[in-house]
């Protein structure tokens, strides 16, 4: 201890600095020191109190609480703070503004080192099973029906296990997921639909999940686990018109989803995520996917020769400022419902396994064939691999008719 310190020196500083509410400046001024020696004082006298609690006329009990280190009391409330901004964070995951999967994959969650996994992404939507399309209405330009349905969605899968093993030569397969993102039926919600679909919605829902369990038992017999987040589409709902209320117990699309998790419930190589709402959010490594059909992210319709992409950006931008509203940022957006492929910035939007049909070509649209996005998300690069896989084999054009004047054919 400084020598010429005295305890009355210490009293006194300890006093002035407990006068002006722990404020050291403020104390420091009143008594003419500088700051830096009140604090010396200040601090030797906690001290010499802390060794010698017989030193003043108070309490021991009631010194060390008038002259309680300051720090402690900083520290408490930093621990405070915390457990504040837990709890808050907790009551905004329950009241969906920033919520996480339902399910926990480990294999998907991120790891502290980037360590080369990588993961297969089939995106599946506009599936359409049970719709018919005459090829006499369109111009032989597509036909579709249960059975083409079957093949188209068979070479999809065996598409997706001979590809995705050739993208990730230089990454560890981590597993496959599979974005089923509505309209796996054609439905009845217009009377056109029921009059000319070949099968009813009940019979829709059990073929389609026959079909996808077989294909996903498949990609888990190759890959050894496949994760399956479902949303629903408007083709599948239960309603005449759109509802903005219970769209997941409404639709078959999700009905379909919950028999692929009962089918699954003892398999622990597949994992079925159910969307509670029109929209799912989960996560593959670091990287988050938001993934939703179409119908409902703000936009309608087409524009011109554009068609419906402008509408499909224009709508994954108020997906990305809703998501930035909530503290989110997504990676990729999976997006479907206007059967036109594309990847604007980092969106995958979908074509579809019906194809072109009746409802497209009375409208003039681009004619786009049947086609679904495959991808390969790596925990270092997020989307680095992508290919749309075309449903059918490319018709060949038709060879050039050439005339030839009578007398060379004559001579030859």
């Amino acid at each position: 201890m400084n020598p010429g310190l005295s305890a009355a020196q210490m009293k006194e500083a300890l006093a002035a600095y407990a006068a002006h509410g722990n404020n050291m400046v403020a104390a420091a001024r009143s008594l003419g020191l500088p700051r830096g020696t009140l604090a010396n004082r200040i601090r030797r006298a906690r001290d010499l109190i802390s060794n010698n609690p017989d030193m003043t006329d108070k309490p021991p009990e009631v010194v060390r609480r008038e002259v309680h280190d300051a720090a402690f009391w900083r520290k408490r409330w930093n621990e405070t703070s915390k457990d504040l901004a837990k709890a808050e964070r907790l009551v905004a995951e329950m009241g969906g503004i920033a919520g996480r999967p339902v399910e926990s994959v480990p294999w998907l969650a991120p790891s502290r080192e980037k360590t080369g996994r990588a993961a297969g992404l089939i995106h599946i939507s506009d599936l359409h099973l049970g719709e018919v399309v005459d090829p006499d209405e369109i111009l032989g330009l597509n036909a579709y029906d249960t059975s083409i349905a079957k093949r188209r969605l068979q070479r999809l899968f065996d598409a997706a296990i001979e590809i995705l093993p050739r993208w990730s030569t230089d990454c560890q397969m981590a597993g496959v997921v599979v974005a089923l993102n509505g309209d796996l039926i054609s439905g009845d919600i217009h009377d056109e639909l029921r009059r000319t679909n070949a099968l009813t919605s009940q019979e829709q829902v059990w073929m389609a999940t026959d079909l996808l369990a077989a294909g996903l038992t498949k990609l888990a017999g190759e890959f050894g686990a496949v994760f399956v987040a479902v949303t629903p589409g408007n083709h599948g709902r239960t309603t005449h018109k759109p509802e903005a209320k219970q769209v997941t117990k409404l639709s078959y699309d999700m009905m379909i989803g919950e028999c692929l998790r009962r089918h699954f419930e003892g398999d622990g190589r597949v994992t079925v995520h159910l969307a509670t709402g029109r929209d799912a959010v989960y996560p593959i490594f670091a990287w988050t996917v938001f993934q939703s059909h179409g119908d409902a992210i703000g936009t309608k319709g087409g524009m011109g020769f554009a068609g419906p992409m402008l509408p499909i950006v224009r709508g994954t931008k108020l997906v990305e400022l809703q998501g930035a509203r909530a503290s989110r940022q997504y990676d990729l957006i999976l997006t479907g419902h206007y059967h036109t492929s594309g990847n604007p910035g980092r969106t995958l939007a979908n074509g579809s396994v019906v194809g072109y049909a009746e409802y497209p070509n009375g409208l003039r649209c681009a004619l786009e064939p049947p086609q679904q996005w495959l991808a390969l998300m790596t925990e270092r690069w997020g989307l680095r691999e992508r290919c749309e896989i075309k449903l059918e084999d490319p018709v060949p054009p038709p060879l050039p008719r050439v005339r030839v004047p009578a007398t060379m054919a004559r001579s030859a």
